[in-house]
């Protein structure tokens, strides 16, 4: 009974998809919104075209120390070449809020816990959670100690957005919709972002650990080594510092290129059914130390992934696990001190206001801690507390960091940066100019006493504790192996004499066909690895397609059986047996998972993730009673034989919607969406595809994908190409708000060259800067 509470207090505590909250939350009042659009029906549409950030011509940016050249290429990527570092991030603050002032608004709320504030009781759930984890409160109880060079680039970065707010004549249309008008951005602000984004990408982590958790609860410590065993073929599981890693990020050694030099291709996974997307592609280049391009974070100074001339860099996800859960005891005497491993100490309650559009009342919440972290579950005689490496990492760090990360030269510099960034939780490829190619793993990996993994622990037995982190030097990375290339796809990075655990939820789809590609010929090109990241093969139907094959002959259905032998395994748009396929998988969930919902057990939906390693490692005797393999199998296909036998492309679609297309009227008037598309690809194929299922309609909705794409041959840097999902623009208005969506679709690369002569052979407009 106990776990089972457990388990219903960290169910009801999940923490809810970011997308479908801001999805629902950005559905503004009819009021508002018959305002706004009064306002401008009557204007036309000439009205919001001035909301609209200027590509050409001169303006005023007071505060710069020289005037800044901003090239602009056809899609709108500019090109800044300033004096100075600081006129450089100057323009990128100018930038950012000139083009995505929105999604900037939004972030800094999202971050704070103040989107309530904003969009109304749809996003009150998220900002508890965002106040519980405290992002803005430390920063600002803590005022980080940064150094006077990294205060005043951030400072510069601010004021860049602040002067684009003060000089705009009218705010985008979202901003005008929401009645919004922006408040003075600050350092702090910067700083509670960054923060933030270092546990952004814990999201798949805490959703698969979830589920992990919850079987774990069902059928014991057991359940979490089967789904930690790792099916026969996958190749992650390599000896110290010869590691070979994936997740649609990969380098290729000089000796495996064609060109002779280094080449590095990376197309991180994010949600992309949002507009506008994730990444701001620019370039920054000044005459003092700052010379880099690629895609930036709105709300951050600095080039996230590219490159600067000398080095390439790129991250994906390491799903390692960076919490614990404790179980607290509380004092019969005094309920409010909590047991823990230095004994009795008291509960910490922190009170906190959040206001909610449309309430006239603030909402009063009490969030609780304890030493160990954020409690998340209180019960009569204990608490549950989650501890996060976040919570005890500088914060400081994680913006210098950033900065010298651009900066970096050599392997040794990048990896210095790359592993003091708090607690950020990715792998980072690497490539430079001199031929060489490494891997860092940058988690903050803590130093545990146990091996336990994924339960609940009683946190008054010292050897359920930290000896806090491992440093960063003993952290896995790799230089230059051997068989000439390296690649990541979130699956575990070490081998079995790693000299300490590395837990984690990690997943093994794609690590086949990249290493398949990889090692199929003895070199490659730059057109090799374009059609690497277009490849939609997919692991997980090569993996379980003759298994459906035999359960379809065995049930009477011979034809439909003789397609899938005959079946490459690729799941194209235009695929009849893709579509059948990917149906049949995300009914097979339900059908193992779905009798085990209600306590202790997860949602199959929430369990869904850990279907491949569950049918991989998983005994008989953990299924279903009256459920065996091949019973589960029967039931999805016919389920899916339901819906019929149709292309992919048919059942499984992308949409991208910008936040404010949920109101039809809006939609329909600022054509604010795009789609439906059919979509190819799966979860196992390098071109991805995550979807959400409905199992009554028997339809897919693409969530997330590749978010960006990047190729670099350092034999012409001039050739690096980068293309984004929709456009660089987050205003409808603007000429940039979708010119990249045709060529996602299409694969078709974007040139984005690095020499001065090159980028001003490929100028549409030029804008000036004056101070």
């Amino acid at each position: 009974m106990q776990a089972q509470c457990v388990h219903k207090s960290l169910r009801d505590r999940a923490v809810p998809r970011r997308q479908s909250i801001l999805k629902r939350s950005l559905l503004v009042s009819l009021a508002t919104v018959l305002a706004a659009a009064a306002a401008v029906w009557f204007g036309g549409p000439r009205w919001l075209d001035d909301s609209v950030m200027a590509y050409e011509g001169e303006t005023g940016l007071p505060g710069l120390d020289a005037s800044v050249e901003v090239l602009f290429d056809e899609r709108g990527i500019p090109r800044v070449y300033a004096e100075t570092d600081a006129d450089a991030m100057r323009a990128l603050g100018w930038l950012h809020a000139g083009e995505r002032l929105l999604q900037l608004e939004l972030i800094r709320r999202l971050a704070r816990g103040e989107l309530s504030a904003l969009v109304g009781e749809g996003a009150v759930e998220l900002d508890i959670l965002h106040r519980s984890f405290g992002f803005a409160r430390r920063v600002a109880d803590e005022k980080p100690d940064l150094d006077a060079e990294a205060a005043g680039l951030i400072d510069a970065y601010v004021e860049g957005i602040n002067r684009q707010i003060d000089a705009v004549d009218r705010l985008p249309p979202g901003l005008i919709m929401l009645g919004a008008e922006p408040e003075p951005w600050t350092r702090e602000d910067v700083l509670t972002i960054a923060y933030y984004q270092t546990f952004y990408p814990t999201t798949l982590v805490r959703r698969l650990s979830r589920a992990w958790h919850a079987i774990t609860l069902e059928y014991g410590q057991p359940a979490a080594d089967w789904l930690s065993e790792l099916p026969e073929w996958t190749r992650s599981t390599l000896p110290r510092q010869s590691i070979t890693k994936a997740s649609n990020t990969w380098v290729v050694a000089p000796e495996k290129s064609e060109s002779g030099a280094a080449m590095h291709a990376s197309d991180p996974h994010l949600e992309i059914d949002r507009a506008p997307g994730t990444w701001y592609a620019v370039g920054l280049h000044s005459k003092e130390t700052f010379d880099a391009l690629g895609v930036t974070t709105p709300g951050l100074p600095f080039i996230t992934m590219g490159h600067n001339g000398q080095i390439a860099w790129a991250f994906t996800v390491a799903p390692v696990d960076v919490f614990e859960l404790y179980r607290q005891p509380r004092d019969p005497e005094d309920p409010q001190r909590i047991g823990g491993p230095e004994g009795w100490q008291n509960l910490l309650v922190r009170s906190e206001s959040i206001e909610i559009r449309g309430r006239e009342k603030a909402l009063e919440r009490e969030f609780h801690y304890t030493p160990l972290g954020r409690v998340i579950d209180i019960e009569d005689d204990h608490v549950v507390t989650m501890r996060w490496a976040g919570f005890e990492l500088p914060l400081a760090n994680i913006v210098t960091s950033g900065l010298a990360l651009n900066r970096a030269d050599n392997f040794e510099t990048f990896r210095r940066a790359a592993t003091d960034m708090g607690a950020l939780s990715v792998n980072w490829s690497y490539s430079d100019r001199d031929g060489n190619i490494g891997y860092v793993q940058s988690t903050p990996i803590p130093d545990r006493r146990h091996e336990r993994f994924f339960t609940v622990l009683d946190a008054t037995d010292p050897l359920n504790d930290w000896d806090g982190f491992h440093p960063p030097e003993e952290l896995p990375w790799a230089l230059n192996p051997e068989q000439g290339w390296l690649a990541n796809s979130n699956n575990n990075a070490v081998g079995e004499d790693w000299p300490y655990p590395v837990p984690g939820f990690y997943k093994h789809l794609r690590m086949r066909r990249i290493s398949d590609h990889l090692s199929s010929r003895d070199t490659f090109d730059r057109a090799d690895m374009r059609r690497f990241q277009l490849d939609q093969r997919s692991d997980r139907a090569l993996s379980w397609r003759d298994w459906l094959a035999d359960v379809a002959e065995e049930s009477g259905r011979s034809a439909i059986a003789s397609e899938l032998r005959q079946w490459d395994g690729v799941m194209r748009a235009e695929s009849d047996m893709a579509g059948l396929f990917q149906l049949w998988w995300h009914y097979l969930a339900r059908a193992v998972f779905e009798p085990n919902d209600g306590e202790p057990g997860a949602s199959w939906r929430e369990q869904r993730p850990l279907l491949d390693n569950w049918l991989h490692s998983a005994p008989e005797e953990a299924f279903p009673p009256d459920v065996d393999r091949d019973q589960a199998a029967l039931k999805a296909l016919e389920d899916a034989l339901k819906i019929g036998i149709h292309p992919l492309g048919r059942i499984q679609t992308l949409s991208i919607r910008h936040p404010l297309a949920d109101n039809a009227l809006l939609d329909a008037w600022l054509d604010l969406s795009r789609g439906p598309v059919p979509r190819g690809g799966d979860a196992g194929s390098l071109n991805v595809s995550y979807v959400g299922f409905d199992p009554e309609a028997g339809s897919l909705q693409v969530g997330g994908a590749a978010s960006m794409r990047f190729v670099m041959d350092w034999s012409d840097p001039d050739a690096f190409t980068l293309n984004l999902t929709f456009g660089q623009s987050g205003n409808p208005f603007s000429p940039h708000f979708d010119d990249f969506f045709d060529d996602f679709l299409t694969g078709d690369p974007w040139v984005v060259p690095w020499s001065r002569s090159a980028v001003e052979e490929r100028i549409a407009r030029q804008l000036v800067l004056r101070p």
